[in-house]
């Protein structure tokens, strides 16, 4: 007998359109849809209509499509619900003041990560990075340190899995490379991205922990080139500070 799910096909058609809209720096047209989905138009038309109607999705005067209402209160519910970023946010709060710059705070999703929240740096120049956007393991320090915090069998076979784009001419794209750097960091408590996800911008992660002794989260502080300083300006404070988050999460400590 059959265990597949009635109407999951349909489904996760469905969220793939969703997916494919959400992904998009602007409002996407149905050939776009069509070309990016692989679905007939038929059937990329009759997703479109009970997304629309569902208020998922909403059409701009150009016939185009993006993100409608009801995922932005739905997402914004999730959010407020995340025990992470709820007890996170002083935490974050305090190393943005410390250090005077951009902290990000990350999930994992899937293969890759999530921004779920930011705190801004008060100088004129910031990071352009936004909540909800998706980043690569391999190419940033929150996705490293995430890798440093997890089971060796495991990190291994997520970096055998996930692809490694060079995104800059410094990114990390050999996965025994990335490997080291991953060890190195789960030694040292943190991880440096020297420009590896965008140029001018160096980043230090360090991952939280529950009490699973598992990764949940990661934390960076993001600093433009040409106001870097000595990493000891950023790391004692981020390490202090996902040690504070991970306690409010249960965590006790390895060995």
């Amino acid at each position: 007998m059959s265990t597949s799910v009635q109407g999951a096909q349909s489904f996760a058609r469905s969220i793939g359109v969703l997916q494919t809209i959400a992904d998009a720096a602007e409002a996407v047209s149905r050939a776009t849809l069509v070309k990016q989905c692989g679905l007939t138009r038929p059937t990329l038309y009759r997703i479109i209509a009970s997304l629309e109607a569902e208020g998922l999705i909403e059409a701009t005067a150009e016939n185009r499509y993006r993100i409608g209402g009801r995922v932005i209160s739905l997402a914004r519910t999730a959010l407020a619900q995340n025990d992470v970023r709820r007890e996170a946010e002083p935490y974050l709060t305090r190393l943005r003041n410390e250090t005077g710059e951009t902290v990000h705070l990350a999930i994992r999703s899937g293969d890759e990560l999530v921004y779920i929240d930011k705190m801004e740096s008060r100088e004129a120049v910031r990071m352009t990075s936004t909540i909800g956007t998706r980043i690569n393991f391999h190419s940033t320090s929150v996705g490293k340190a995430f890798l440093s915090a997890m089971p060796a069998q495991q990190a291994d076979a997520l970096i055998d899995r996930i692809e490694m784009p060079a995104l800059t001419e410094f990114t990390t794209t050999d996965r025994e490379d990335l490997r080291a750097i991953v060890r190195h960091a789960a030694d040292q408590g943190f991880v440096r991205d020297d420009q590896e996800n965008e140029i001018g911008i160096v980043c230090f992660g360090a991952a939280i922990c529950d009490s699973t002794d598992n990764p949940v989260a990661s934390v960076s502080v993001s600093v433009p080139l040409f106001r870097l300083e000595d990493a000891r300006r950023y790391t004692p404070p981020l390490k202090e500070a996902v040690t504070g988050i991970s306690k409010r999460l249960g965590y006790i400590g390895r060995g």
